[in-house]
């Protein structure tokens, strides 16, 4: 564990040049922060807003900086916002707390416990291992596109980038030994990035695909959740998630090739597999395997029986502690509370707005500024990119997503463009970095499995194609959901 932490720290100066500006924090910048969000707290209010409404301003100011600098954890931060929106009558605590009453609350709840109960089953790593099985290495072209394939649509399975990147990275590894390559070789690293890309940067993909994705669509108005659940969220992601899995295929291809070594080396490997022994499927997976196709189908098929994607969740938590897939210990530690509590927070975040006429302000001074957009809806997803990225250099992605859904979903009505297109967008984009600390499992990824498959160099060149491929895969959505009707 010490090498693996003192690899991560290594990994942030090693080949980027630049340290994790979080981790250069000084006390007096918690002072600065704190002077600054009184200052706005007793500052006139801002033309078409009440001094309630600035004093909203003022504490959110303070949390995004807390955020941005890791002052203290997430969820300690909601805390603090939502005692101080209900201490100094900002809001009525029935507004504060509205984000706990909802819906989507429970369906974060019921997703937790699903990746909970995954995680307590071997089926993801049995979904890796199966690769092994059944992937000819010799093929590496083909080898890399499964990869790709199969880890964007394992999302599901367990909907934490942080945990498919522990689970994947020693495949990587296996793969790469088994095909003979060399550490940090053109050969390792394409495996190593493609299981990296697949497994972890599509997340987007899926409603439950990510914390970020769950954090987005429980700030959306409660008609664009109606008109945006799950199954309509991967249709209208599809073309997007192809599109960049189709580039990083070709990126890995042409900017990792391998050398004449490597070539030799897999031309003289035996057409086989891996011997790759699971042992026989337990009760548990099995039970954990059923009740996640069956959730899956429900949340497909949702718009038929009427259910909602909540409770067809909330059943399948229900299932897994009925039948002690999940234990009383499990749902008490492997449930991320903290985090849950954080979401609850945030939903309130859209009451809070409504109530205080934030979101009427919001759109009112953007006017001017959206005009240049409203005829063109691709200039303002373009637009959003652009935003992402630099809001991404200094949050992670369940704060970026919750900052940039909150400013950005009020004006989709104006520019044409239906809420749920536009945190799709925002997600995709929030998936592009360039510096090691602004990706958890990035790092993982990089210094997990006994030492690096790849160099940040031959890093650096698949994550900058994937800015291309981005701009790329919302250039080709757009006609798409304009033909869906996302976009008028």
């Amino acid at each position: 564990m010490a090498k693996n932490a003192q690899a991560l720290e290594v990994s942030r100066w090693n080949g980027w040049r630049l340290e994790n500006p979080r981790t250069l924090l000084q006390p007096a910048l918690v002072a600065a922060v704190f002077a600054l969000g009184w200052a706005i707290w007793n500052m006139p209010p801002l033309q078409g807003m009440s001094a309630k409404a600035n004093h909203f301003l003022a504490t959110m100011v303070v949390a995004v900086a807390f955020w941005m600098f890791d002052v203290l954890e997430d969820y300690i931060v909601g805390l603090m916002l939502l005692l101080a929106w209900v201490v100094f009558g900002i809001v009525p605590a029935k507004v504060a707390l509205a984000g706990f009453s909802e819906n989507s609350w429970f369906f974060i709840i019921g997703s937790f416990g699903i990746a909970a109960a995954i995680g307590k089953t071997s089926l993801l790593q049995r979904l890796a291992l199966g690769l092994l099985r059944w992937i000819p290495i010799r093929y590496q072209k083909t080898c890399i596109a499964v990869l790709l394939g199969t880890g964007a649509f394992s999302t599901p399975l367990l909907p934490s980038g942080k945990a498919r990147a522990a689970v994947t990275v020693p495949i990587s590894h296996a793969i790469a030994d088994s095909a003979g390559f060399a550490p940090r070789s053109n050969g390792t690293a394409a495996i190593a990035l493609s299981v990296f890309v697949g497994f972890t940067q599509m997340q987007f993909m899926f409603l439950t695909g990510g914390e970020q994705n769950l954090i987005s669509w429980n700030l959306l108005p409660p008609s664009a959740k109606a008109e945006f659940g799950w199954l309509t969220w991967f249709l209208a992601a599809f073309p997007a998630a192809l599109c960049i899995s189709i580039s990083t295929f070709l990126s890995v291809h042409f900017l990792l090739p391998l050398s004449n070594q490597e070539k030799e080396s897999l031309s003289k490997k035996p057409i086989s597999h891996l011997d790759t022994e699971t042992g026989f499927i337990s009760r548990k997976d099995w039970i954990a395997l059923t009740t996640l196709i069956l959730t899956i189908f429900g949340w497909l098929t949702s718009a038929l029986h009427g259910v909602s994607e909540t409770w067809i969740a909330v059943i399948a938590l229900l299932v897994f502690l009925v039948t002690g897939v999940l234990d009383k210990q499990g749902f008490r530690n492997d449930l991320d509370w903290g985090l849950i509590l954080f979401f609850g927070v945030l939903n309130s975040l859209s009451s809070i707005a409504e109530h205080l006429k934030i979101d009427a302000w919001l759109t009112a001074i953007s006017a001017s500024f959206l005009d240049r957009f409203a005829a063109d809806p691709s200039r303002f997803l373009f637009m959003t990119f652009v935003l992402v990225l630099l809001v991404r250099f200094f949050l992670r992605k369940a704060s970026a997503a919750a900052l940039i859904t909150i400013t950005l979903v009020p004006l989709s009505d104006r520019v044409g463009i239906h809420p749920g297109v536009l945190i799709v967008t925002a997600l995709m984009s929030g998936e592009c970095f360039l510096l090691a600390y602004q990706d958890g499992p990035y790092q993982i990824a990089y210094a997990g499995g006994g030492g690096p498959a790849f160099s940040h160099g031959q890093a650096r060149k698949i994550l900058a194609a994937k800015y291309l491929a981005t701009l790329l895969a919302i250039a080709v959505s757009v006609p798409y959901w304009k033909f869906l009707g996302f976009i008028r």
